[in-house]
């Protein structure tokens, strides 16, 4: 369901009444819309403002180009221009997000900017908390009541600060000061989720032909620690598995990491998308990259079981927490490489369904800067302030303990 409103009492509900296989998706499924009115005066929404609605967004609701993320959407105020100012790490996030921004995206009429003098002028502000050392990196105040801080994280609470240069930086420092949240989670002012699940449309229907695979299962890591424990779950997996290990904590090596792809990880039946961290719905390029856009099928750990439902494929992955140890695991995925049947039925979902990669990593599509535009166009822009930032982002109440 989405709303649209006037401005003032009055609003519409626009109800989706299309069949609901999988509801829960990253994006929108083809939809049919009922109009339902609200009023508190005589002169109700009308259906003109409902076309408004339709007109502007179908194509790209449909098509799962535009979130649907916010409860209540205005028509776009496209009649407007605005400035995003990146604050201080313009160049450093072009590499990746940079990619023509606003080329594929449902609006358009936003300008970024590097320069810390279009401050005064700026509707947003962003600043990238990774690379953040603390309060005082920031302006010292809002330029105006209308403009909006906007933190960015694309990493869990356990890494938020990780580039700062610094381990004592702690989310309640911002308290107060930022207005939305931009992160990979469905909950933020601004999601930007690494990929999404999106219903097959008319046009995108194909028969999948699953891809030979002549080796088991592959992890690809660079980092050998971290609070998951991942790499002494991988060690133990390896004493009752064939498991290839890519990256520095293994012996494999391949091309690049982020800017070239690795071609080898195709050859494998399951990729280990173990991520840094699990909190709630961290799911990166390692599960939408290097597993099911290479025709694997991903073994998950980051997300909880109940998170990987919500947002993945149905019966398109394996997670760590249901199995009792590395060994049980184990011994499930070698019975999937002896049972060619039960291994094709983790494809199934590819009839119905597709996934899209939006990390700007080897070259995909990224839209933050997108995303954030569309925010300025939809987003509700009454008076809002996270005033203490832990309540919505927290490693204590985000993440989860270790499953080993």
């Amino acid at each position: 369901m989405a709303e649209i409103g006037d401005g003032g009492s009055n609003y519409c509900e626009l109800h989706d009444v299309s069949a609901h296989t999988h509801p829960n998706l990253h994006g929108t499924r083809t939809t049919r819309w009922r109009l339902r009115i609200h009023t508190r005066r005589n002169t109700a929404c009308t259906e003109e403002l409902a076309r408004t609605f339709r007109k502007t967004d179908e194509k790209f609701i449909s098509s799962g180009k535009k979130i649907v993320f916010r409860r209540r959407i205005t028509p776009p105020r496209t009649n407007k221009n605005y400035t995003i100012l990146v604050w201080k790490h313009g160049p450093q996030l072009e590499r990746r997000f940079m990619h023509d921004p606003f080329s594929d995206c449902s609006v358009s009429n936003c300008r970024i900017s590097y320069n810390s003098s279009d401050l005064p002028t700026a509707d947003a502000v962003m600043f990238h908390l990774h690379r953040t050392p603390g309060r005082s990196f920031l302006p010292a105040q809002h330029a105006n009541p209308s403009q909006r801080w906007v933190f960015l994280t694309d990493e869990n609470p356990y890494h938020t600060f990780m580039l700062a240069g610094s381990s004592s930086i702690r989310m309640r420092e911002f308290n107060g000061v930022f207005n939305w949240s931009m992160t990979y989670r469905m909950d933020s002012d601004v999601p930007v989720p690494s990929g999404r699940t999106l219903p097959l449309i008319e046009g995108d229907r194909v028969v999948y032909k699953k891809r030979n695979k002549s080796k088991l299962a592959a992890i690809m890591v660079s980092n050998c620690g971290d609070k998951n424990k991942r790499w002494e779950y991988v060690k133990e997996l390896k004493k009752h598995m064939k498991l290839d290990v890519y990256g520095r904590c293994g012996k494999l090596k391949c091309e690049g990491h982020f800017d070239k792809d690795c071609p080898k990880l195709n050859d494998y039946k399951f990729y280990l998308a173990f991520e840094n961290g699990d909190c709630k719905e961290y799911i990166t390029e390692k599960a939408w990259w290097n597993a099911y856009s290479k025709g694997s099928v991903p073994v998950i750990m980051g997300a909880s079981p109940e998170e990987c439902a919500r947002l993945l494929p149905p019966k398109s992955y394996i997670h760590v927490r249901n199995f009792s140890s590395p060994a049980s695991l184990a011994r499930y995925l070698i019975y999937l490489d002896e049972s060619p049947t039960e291994y094709s039925n983790f494809f199934k979902w590819r009839n119905q369904y597709k996934i899209v990669n939006e990390h700007g990593y080897f070259q995909t599509p990224v839209y933050h800067y997108c995303r954030l535009c569309e925010a300025l166009n939809y987003n509700d822009l009454a008076p809002k302030v996270y005033k203490t930032l832990e309540n919505f982002w927290s490693k204590r109440k985000d993440c989860f303990p270790p499953v080993i």
